[in-house]
């Protein structure tokens, strides 16, 4: 039961917080503040259920909801009543108490188990998913040609048609890109290295595996991504690349690999 009410109250926090950055800050540029934003989010939605806050209903509130709770429980959960046989004893000293007889727990088949399968079963799958994808990457990174630059290695594929950046290796292939498309993706990339953003990344798609029955999950993955680029975009026009030029590249790129 409170396995229960930890999911539920996790999952919609995690709504809360995904849909109150878009509305409230989506649009802002403090995109450092952005990004903390909402991995603090996310780390509220997970311990916030786990505090122990006082009990402030009144008592005749807590006396209905214990009352409703004890009517409605053992309907929906009905593995959680007891269906042992009573047994009383007396002591020397006529104090008697209420025992139960051991037998032996046996498996019964209820929602709540099946749905517990059934959310397994989808991480299950979605982990074995991700993990291909990672060898699939590292088998790339591995058979390209690597060409070391002083923040980042740029990795030369032939394969690749959308340019992107894994921790220190820049993958792109440079066939597609004139000059200096080139070297503003270059720019573009060694932001992403530099700030860490791939471990966000990483972090987004376990928060996906995990609630992947949530799609508030798959909302802050999208701010999460759109955050990071902005912050990437704007440290490259900062360094003095003229904004149109920046803007049709960026086109270019996504047209190209759409």
């Amino acid at each position: 039961m409170e396995i229960l009410r930890y999911a539920v109250l996790v999952n919609a926090l995690l709504a809360i917080v995904s849909i109150a950055y878009y509305v409230l800050l989506r649009r802002e540029t403090f995109f450092s503040a952005n990004r903390l934003a909402l991995w603090l989010g996310l780390a509220g939605a997970l311990f916030l259920p786990l505090l122990k806050l006082p009990d402030w209903r009144p008592e005749r509130v807590r006396t209905v909801m214990h009352r409703t709770a004890q009517v409605i429980v053992p309907r929906v959960l009905p593995n959680l009543a007891s269906n042992q046989p009573e047994v009383t004893v007396t002591f020397p000293d006529k104090k008697t108490y209420k025992l139960f007889r051991h037998t032996s727990a046996k498996f019964t088949w209820s929602w709540p188990t099946g749905l517990l399968l059934f959310y397994v079963s989808g991480v299950f799958v979605l982990i074995i998913r991700f993990g291909i994808q990672l060898f699939s990457l590292r088998r790339l990174i591995r058979k390209s040609t690597h060409e070391p630059y002083d923040d980042f290695t740029l990795v030369r594929n032939e394969n690749t048609t959308s340019p992107f950046s894994f921790f220190n290796w820049v993958v792109l292939n440079p066939n597609y890109h004139a000059p200096d498309e080139l070297d503003q993706i270059l720019r573009h990339e060694r932001v992403h290295v530099r700030d860490r953003h791939s471990f966000d990344m990483l972090g987004a798609e376990l928060v996906c595996i995990v609630f992947w029955f949530n799609p508030a999950a798959y909302l802050f993955r999208q701010l999460l991504h759109q955050t990071l680029e902005f912050s990437a975009d704007r440290a490259v026009l900062a360094e003095g690349v003229d904004a149109r030029s920046y803007q049709y590249n960026l086109i270019k790129v996504s047209l190209s690999t759409g």
